[in-house]
């Protein structure tokens, strides 16, 4: 089992991640190339191409049948000039294959869908005659057979790892983007916490200079009271002047 550390949010998207890919792609290489040395059985056989019977080996390839022909196809096309004998079998007369024969031969492969597999098989013949080849001869063929089996395993092994690395790679967007979303949250959160005491601050400060207006207006009031009071003094005083103007004769 895989344990992350506490401080997991940055190092599993710096570290851990990519370190995890990188050995469960060494283990899934390292092991799938054990399984198939182990799987992989190759069986002489003839063949009916063409009407011809040739004798060659079959390989079981447990895989899809169209990658199998697209990988065939190519491997075809790698080794010589082939020409359609009928579906899914290939014809290549007179052929120079180094890895197979000095001599000049017929060559021929063909792939058959069964329930349980993909058949591939690959035969040759003395160019010109429908003799076999040497016991060297055909022991190239069946390693051919084998090795091509082998890529054909690899190539499919090296797809799933890269759609694992591209889930992963998903993984870890959708990481960082759920990590990075967290992080605005949490800065808006201190933002909003920060903003709360500075209202709550400018209320408090608001309080205080809403209660020194009320004490200021009252006081004002006081204060107007007290001049109308000092007015009217003045007043009366000037009116007893005047009525003791009028007195004087």
């Amino acid at each position: 089992m895989f344990f992350m550390p506490a401080n997991h949010k940055i190092l599993s998207r710096k570290i851990y991640l990519p370190i995890w890919s990188s050995l469960l792609c060494l283990f899934l290489c390292n092991s799938g190339n054990w399984l198939l040395a182990q799987q992989i059985d190759v069986s002489q056989s003839t063949c009916g191409i063409n009407e011809k019977n040739i004798k060659g080996f079959t390989v079981c390839i447990e895989l899809d049948a169209k990658s199998v022909e697209t990988g065939l196809s190519r491997h075809i096309k790698s080794i010589g000039k082939f020409s359609k004998a009928e579906r899914n079998a290939w014809e290549g007369k007179n052929q120079m294959i180094q890895s197979i024969s000095t001599d000049a031969i017929d060559f021929y492969a063909k792939q058959t869908v069964s329930p349980r597999c993909v058949q591939v098989f690959m035969g040759a013949n003395r160019s010109g005659v429908e003799s076999g080849l040497s016991e060297a001869d055909q022991e190239n063929i069946r390693k051919m057979v084998y090795d091509f089996a082998l890529e054909q395993y690899r190539n499919d092994l090296k797809k799933q790892i890269s759609e694992a690395e591209r889930v992963v790679n998903l993984a870890v967007k959708a990481h960082d983007k759920r990590f990075q979303e967290g992080e605005d949250l949490k800065n808006r959160l201190t933002r909003t916490r920060k903003e709360k005491t500075r209202l709550i601050e400018d209320l408090d400060v608001n309080s205080k200079l809403n209660l020194k207006l009320k004490s200021d207006s009252i006081r004002n009031v006081s204060e107007r009271e007290t001049a109308l009071e000092e007015i009217k003094k003045v007043r009366q005083i000037a009116e007893e002047k005047k009525q003791k103007l009028g007195l004087v004769k």
